[in-house]
């Protein structure tokens, strides 16, 4: 064989590799259904001419020292959404630690089976800087109210997960987890 053919051989085989790759992790789906990744939340606890008038009597009642230090425990602190099977280098080793512990106690919800209900659960919780979680909502319903619960008690009953590594310089991490109840025929 010419070199020339090999090449071409050997990126063919790239190429269908690496598009194989994609559709195992999720990120190329043949058969046409949209993938959510990031869901992102903003809330605003009080109105920001609040907060100055707030912070302006502080200041006078208050020694320097002990204002910095209360505007220092006011910063807002650093927080990252990303999906329980995200491939990002960053997050990969926690997070897999994270769908270790959780699949090692999931089962289907015994009335759920009864019922035979089937359905994806889309849910989002948050973890601490320790590994607490910090809060859980279900952003996708299955449909099911068993199934639902299922997947929100699996996660908190998994709790507490390590705490967030240093490196990730954040103080909370929000995991979105997609939790698919099938029955097998």
């Amino acid at each position: 064989m010419t070199p020339k053919k090999i090449l071409i051989i050997s990126i063919l085989i790239s190429l269908t590799s690496h598009v194989a790759m994609l559709y195992v992790t999720g990120f190329i789906d043949f058969r046409g259904k949209a993938r959510k990744d990031d869901v992102l939340i903003v809330t605003l606890k009080e109105p920001a001419a609040n907060k100055e008038k707030i912070a302006e009597e502080e200041k006078a009642d208050k020694p320097v020292h002990q204002v910095e230090e209360q505007v220092r425990s006011r910063r807002v602190k650093k927080e990252e959404t990303v999906d329980l099977g995200s491939i990002d280098n960053k997050y990969t080793s926690y997070l897999k630690r994270i769908k270790k512990k959780i699949e090692a106690i999931w089962i289907y919800p015994q009335a759920a089976f009864e019922r035979e209900e089937e359905g994806i659960a889309v849910i989002k919780f948050s973890i601490g800087e320790g590994g607490d979680i910090t809060s859980s909502q279900i952003l996708e319903s299955s449909g099911y109210n068993y199934l639902d619960q299922g997947a929100l008690d699996v996660v908190r009953t998994a709790a507490p997960y390590a705490p967030l590594p240093r490196e990730f310089n954040i103080s909370q991490l929000n995991v979105v987890a997609r939790f698919q109840y099938k029955l097998v025929e």
